[in-house]
């Protein structure tokens, strides 16, 4: 503030001294009626003042850029302080931009970690019903071992009994057998989840893909292979396995001859999902599963999917804004399942809307009070396979 101040008094003050001493050389020039070029005196007195009205304001500038840096930056250097404001803003821009992904894949490893312990739990409690079973089977046997005993002690009994008791030993005998096995499965379950990496979880999409219809035999079998070979190849990447002949994936060939069945001279095209048949963790072969659908279209390009108002329909219970246009999404979440689109086995999603776009939503709401109808509808043809792409109008009531 104070540079400007200072810089415009003295502006001023050599304003004033430029008129003033332009003026004195001027006249003495005129007076003495000196001659330039051999030009007659009035014009030589203009020549003279025009001359050095310029020198005396170039020497002010010049002055003025050796005593301020300010001065400097707005004669030389504003082009280039322009350039490094659009460099920052740039730079901003991209900082914001990868913040946002940060928090985004915060959410989701902090969703991940919940479902890791959830499954954690369960597996838990699945040990305990496991070992109480276990105990429970070990004391029958104890009777039956007992009663075995006594039987084989009593040389009268039948030799039928006898059968039958050592049967029943054997049968009691081999099912805490497979207890123990399932025992040790689900504690090595357990550990893999804690200690563990685990890169798929049961039933979570690996790979989709839409396929034409009317294939023969030998074209659906092609077209799997290369759907499993796309994935295999993909996971020796994300894996680093340096052997390009190493196969991390596997299907049961059953399973494979039922999906050729399933997409062979269908008459219409057919979604492939291939999913994982169990837990994955790092270092196992991925072993997958067909999970095949008719893809049709679902909805229309500009169709409507979803319409509430907000006065109504159980949102009016919600105080907050924000959560009403939650509760709609996911309303419009069930009613495209409802109509054929496929959830993501894991999340249960099936709709996508823009973060900014979904911002602008509620900010609208809020703007009307809550007083609005919205719809939801299509941006796009909505397939079986999806995602439902929205556009989300709203309008005052």
């Amino acid at each position: 503030m104070f540079i400007g101040i200072s810089i415009f008094l003295v502006l001023i003050f050599m304003g004033g001294l430029i008129a003033f001493l332009g003026d004195k050389i001027g006249s003495k020039v005129g007076k003495k009626r000196m001659t330039l070029f051999g030009l007659r005196p009035k014009y030589t007195s203009v020549i003279v003042t025009i001359i050095s009205g310029t020198l005396i304001s170039f020497m002010t500038i010049a002055v003025l850029a050796v005593a301020s840096e300010n001065v400097r930056v707005a004669l030389f250097g504003l082009n280039k302080l322009y350039a490094e404001m659009d460099e920052l803003n740039a730079e901003i821009a991209d900082k914001n931009r990868a913040l946002d992904e940060g928090q985004k894949q915060l959410q989701a490893r902090t969703k991940e970690v919940a479902d890791m312990e959830r499954r954690t739990q369960d597996i838990s409690a699945e040990l305990s019903r496991v070992e109480e079973q276990r105990n429970y089977v070990e004391s029958q046997l104890s009777v039956i071992q007992a009663a075995y005993d006594k039987a084989q002690a009593d040389v009268h009994a039948s030799a039928e009994e006898i059968r039958e008791l050592e049967k029943t030993r054997q049968e009691l005998t081999g099912t805490i057998g497979k207890l123990d096995k399932e025992k040790d499965l689900l504690i090595r379950n357990i550990e893999a989840i804690r200690e563990g990496t685990v890169i798929f979880r049961a039933g979570q999409i690996i790979s989709s893909a839409v396929v034409d219809e009317h294939m023969s035999r030998e074209t659906a079998s092609q077209v799997l292979a290369s759907i499993l070979n796309d994935i295999n190849t993909g996971l020796r990447e994300r894996l680093n396995i340096q052997d390009d002949k190493a196969i991390v994936v596997r299907v049961q060939r059953d399973d494979f001859e039922q999906a050729v069945q399933q997409i062979m001279e269908s008459p219409v095209k057919k979604l492939i999902r291939v999913t994982a048949a169990e837990n994955i963790i790092l270092g196992e072969s991925t072993i997958v599963d067909f999970d095949i659908h008719d893809n049709v279209k679902v909805y229309q390009e500009g169709e409507t999917i979803y319409e509430a108002s907000m006065d109504e329909n159980g949102y009016e219970n919600y105080k907050n804004e924000d959560v009403r246009v939650i509760h709609f999404l996911k309303d419009i979440n069930a009613a495209a399942a409802a109509k054929g689109v496929l959830p993501d086995p894991i999340t249960g999603n099936i709709g996508q809307l823009d973060t900014r776009e979904m911002l602008d939503v509620i900010q609208r709401v809020k703007e009307l009070d809550g007083h609005c109808r919205l719809t939801a509808v299509a941006k796009r043809d909505i397939y079986t396979a999806g995602p439902v792409i929205i556009d989300v109008r709203v309008t005052p009531e």
